[in-house]
């Protein structure tokens, strides 16, 4: 700006615009850069964008409609400027037979057969070019629309799978958990000590728990596809039953428990209380939202 020690005023530039320091201007003002407008013109499609964007239908409503416009046009052009189509050598006539013929013409430039019946004249050559490039564009993204479709059903179709196989094996560990937990019981009411191997197992156990208690817990607040009230109702209840088997066996198990035992219980402990009628995102029936409260309030009790 013409002031090569101005870095060295401690004030800045409004203080010595204030102090009545001369102040430089080289050029007119750059007008402010409105960020809006770059990202409108990023934006921005091309036709064969915006008509690749189009749904199933409406292309085909488009490539017909165009069939039959240019169909019109060659028509038309028979009857006002003497371009007519020609048969052999032979012209079209210009009337209704004609128009049939007309429209038959530009459903075969459309998608390039080109059987030679019928040509056209003049300057319907060009029409004719452009007619068969949008043609092969409309209709490849017709087809790309239709292998689309195809995969996203395929794509649904296995994650529908994915989902309920998961959904299966949270149940299925559910009941090894409950299982388990109940030999841990039994063993309780025989020997009153559990030994180490025991133990260990319980350790196990309640490690598995803990994931498929993280399982449903994602099921419920960050799963996009929901499950149905009969297939939650029995995750609930495998829950319940499996924490009512936890909390007795804790209470029953001396006061030097491992680390690790002492943790994972801590963290279900955790897991479990998030789960309440309340917080869930998604409205379910009465039952349920009391199993949820249930959950939260067997929940208080292990650790």
């Amino acid at each position: 700006m013409g002031y090569t020690n101005l870095r060295y005023f401690v004030g800045g530039m409004a203080d010595w615009a204030e102090n009545g320091g001369a102040v430089e201007q080289v050029g007119a003002p750059a007008a402010p850069v409105s960020s809006a407008a770059p990202a409108r013109a990023s934006h921005r499609l091309s036709w064969l964008e915006v008509v690749a964007n189009f749904s199933l239908e409406k292309l085909v409503g488009v490539w017909l409609g165009m069939i039959l416009l240019f169909g019109l046009i060659y028509w038309l052009a028979g009857i006002g400027m003497g371009w007519g189509l020609q048969t052999g050598n032979l012209p079209v006539k210009t009337d209704f037979y004609g128009l049939g013929t007309a429209i038959y013409f530009s459903f075969v430039t459309a998608l390039s057969i080109g059987y030679g019946d019928v040509i056209p004249t003049g300057a319907l050559r060009i029409f004719a070019i452009v007619e068969g490039a949008a043609g092969l564009l409309i209709f490849g993204c017709v087809i790309s629309k239709l292998v689309s479709r195809r995969q996203e059903e395929l794509t649904e179709q296995i994650h529908r799978t994915t989902f309920e196989d998961r959904l299966n094996r949270v149940r299925t560990n559910l009941h090894l958990v409950f299982s388990d937990l109940g030999v841990v019981q039994q063993l309780q009411a025989e020997q009153g000590v559990l030994p180490d191997l025991v133990l260990r197992r319980l350790e196990s156990t309640a490690r598995v728990f803990r994931g498929e208690l993280q399982a449903v817990h994602d099921l419920l607040y960050r799963c996009q596809v929901m499950p149905d009230e009969e297939t939650m109702e029995s995750l609930l209840s495998n829950l319940i039953i499996c924490l009512q088997a936890l909390v007795e066996v804790g209470a029953a198990l001396p006061g030097g428990r491992s680390a690790m035992l002492n943790s994972v219980l801590r963290s279900i402990s955790q897991l479990a209380n998030e789960i309440c009628g309340e917080c869930v995102p998604r409205q379910y029936a009465p039952g349920l939202k009391e199993s949820m409260d249930q959950i939260q309030e067997l929940a208080r009790h292990i650790g």
